[in-house]
């Protein structure tokens, strides 16, 4: 009878855990049906070409759902998705199954944060910036209007055009390089070798910024030669 009584319970627990995998089975199967969703490739899709576009961004993409209807639509085909990016964060990329026969358009918005460089304090018209007048703070790149520098050495020693407030998003036409030579300045040339330095006299033929290669006119001899702009009214013919 004991033997008997085991065997009743046995078949049971046998019966009640397989009733509890059945009924696990859609579920897991309703995972699976959802991470192959049209949308969800659609996101992918979208995440790898704007990625591909600036991959120094933050991309985040999201998606509007579609009705499951339409998410879990049969294809016996890779679906294709057709998206032209542009600069706007609103976007609309087209889904394609070739077998059946059917199109989606799908909406979608795209947001690509970096970190670009904006102004510390407030800058008035002709600060030459230095190390502490720059900061790098993360922007959503689709929202900004105007080009922006990403590395705040591009900035040094560069002038400001006009005011610019704090925390502004410093763009190219709110600066400018500052000039240390213009054309027809009286310059010193200077040319190293070893441990010997040759110091002469020119002319500037252009204007010149710090590390900007510009002609000048010798003095003495009167030929041209081409010079790294070193400090206000110095010319060095070494790069460094």
């Amino acid at each position: 009878m004991e033997t008997s009584g085991f065997t009743v319970k046995k078949n049971k627990t046998t019966i009640i855990v397989t009733l509890i995998a059945m009924l696990a089975l859609p579920v897991k199967s309703a995972l699976a049906d959802n991470l192959d969703s049209t949308t969800q490739k659609a996101h992918q899709h979208l995440i790898n070409q704007y990625q591909a576009i600036n991959p120094l961004a933050r991309t985040v993409i999201n998606v509007k759902p579609l009705p499951a209807t339409l998410d879990n639509r049969r294809c016996e085909a890779p679906i294709s998705f057709v998206h032209a990016p542009g600069s706007s964060s609103r976007v609309s990329v087209k889904a394609i199954c070739s077998h059946p026969a059917w199109t989606i358009f799908i909406s979608a918005t795209v947001e690509q944060w970096q970190q670009i460089v904006v102004s510390s304090r407030a800058l008035s018209k002709g600060t030459i910036l230095g190390d502490s007048d720059t900061y790098l703070r993360e922007f959503d790149l689709k929202r900004l209007t105007s080009p922006y520098f990403s590395d705040p050495a591009e900035l040094l020693g560069r002038e400001i055009k006009r005011a610019i407030a704090s925390n502004q998003v410093i763009s190219p036409s709110l600066v400018e390089k500052r000039l240390l030579i213009r054309k027809g300045d009286l310059v010193y040339i200077e040319a190293n070798k070893g441990s010997m330095s040759i110091r002469m006299t020119g002319t500037a033929k252009q204007n010149g910024s710090l590390g900007e290669q510009i002609s000048v006119t010798n003095s003495r001899s009167g030929k041209t030669i081409r010079g790294y702009v070193k400090s206000r009214g110095i010319i060095s013919v070494s790069r460094h």
